[in-house]
């Protein structure tokens, strides 16, 4: 009888186990497919208008090494 138990008991586990990892691949898969296209988005937006995202990444960068330079004083 125990062993009935145990035999079911270990088939739903490994059902459960299989269905979570379906279940990652497909939130996976949907992330991937999410990044890439935020990715394109922003690979045509900096395309679009190269310098001005250049210009922002400069002082960008001038004002966080600002900051950490204050910092040390």
């Amino acid at each position: 009888m125990e062993e009935e138990e145990s035999k079911q008991i270990n088939k739903t586990l490994n059902d459960l186990s299989v269905k979570m990892d379906k279940k990652i691949e497909e939130l996976t898969k949907s992330i991937g497919k999410t990044l890439g296209e935020k990715q394109e988005y922003a690979e045509g937006k900096i395309n679009e208008n190269p310098l001005a995202y250049v210009a922002g990444a400069f002082v960008g960068g001038v004002i966080v090494g600002y900051v950490m330079g204050r910092g040390k004083g």
